[in-house]
């Protein structure tokens, strides 16, 4: 039985969270009827404690599954690693996979003919994809690039591979321009494509991606990212810096 200060829900999903840290990532937590015998409490507050661990990210429900600890795979975002949302994936230790939702011709709104430097006539390809980690929703994303990029530029993205591995293929050199990343509440759309109860505030990733020997802006998009399966971490380092902060200058 639970004693203290502090409701027994929250006790509770204290020591679940003690129990999680020793888990992997993926592992099923026992039932809510298992958990309220093992620690002599109802069901209620068993179901309120799992419900305060999913509002911590730390674990993920799945009606009719049950309950798993979360990945919380650490998404690095650094210049000097290539924009490739897979490989970033591989690096955390997850496995990647994308659905195409569809890809169509289409206007570029404002912003995105902006980014891409298209003129008034230009079209893009829109990109709508849903990215899988170890089998499980884990981001969708939103995607424009110039409609003129290669010949069948359209067919080979429809077909759910890298879009690094395609841009790659077709001779370009991506390379991350610049990234925003904050905590969105996500649209009614995007939280269905994440597989979301309600609408919590999910990672929002903005980005533009350009060819790393012209500069020519391939590629814009939007992304939404469960933080129950990622961490999102951007490093940035002054490549201008010569010594160690707190090292003395040498001098001749």
């Amino acid at each position: 039985m639970l004693n203290g200060a502090v409701p027994n829900y929250l006790a509770l999903a204290d020591l679940l969270e003690t129990s999680i840290a020793t888990m992997k990532g993926g592992d099923r937590l026992p039932s809510e009827n298992e958990l309220a015998t093992l620690h002599g409490v109802s069901r209620v507050t068993t179901r309120a404690a799992l419900q305060e661990l999913e509002r911590r990210h730390l674990v993920r429900r799945s009606k009719g599954s049950g309950t798993f600890v979360a990945l919380r795979l650490v998404f690095t975002i650094r210049p000097d690693l290539p924009p490739s949302w897979s490989q970033t994936v591989r690096r955390a230790g997850g496995e990647p996979s994308v659905k195409s939702v569809d890809a169509v011709l289409a206007q570029p709104d404002p912003e995105t003919r902006e980014r891409l430097e298209l003129g008034p006539s230009d079209k893009v390809v829109r990109l709508h994809r849903i990215g899988l980690v170890n089998g499980l929703v884990a981001n969708t994303t939103l995607t424009s690039l110039p409609a003129d990029l290669a010949p069948g530029f359209r067919d080979l993205l429809a077909t759910g591979g890298s879009l690094h591995t395609i841009l790659t293929s077709l001779g370009y050199h991506p390379q991350r321009e610049w990234t925003r990343v904050d905590m969105q509440i996500p649209g009614e759309e995007i939280a269905t494509d994440l597989e979301l109860e309600g609408r919590p505030r999910v990672w929002g990733l903005t980005s533009l991606v350009v060819d790393g020997q012209d500069g020519r802006p391939l590629e814009f998009g939007r992304g939404w990212h469960r933080p129950d399966v990622f961490d999102m971490r951007m490093e940035y380092q002054n490549k201008r810096r010569t010594h160690r902060a707190g090292a003395p200058e040498t001098r001749s």
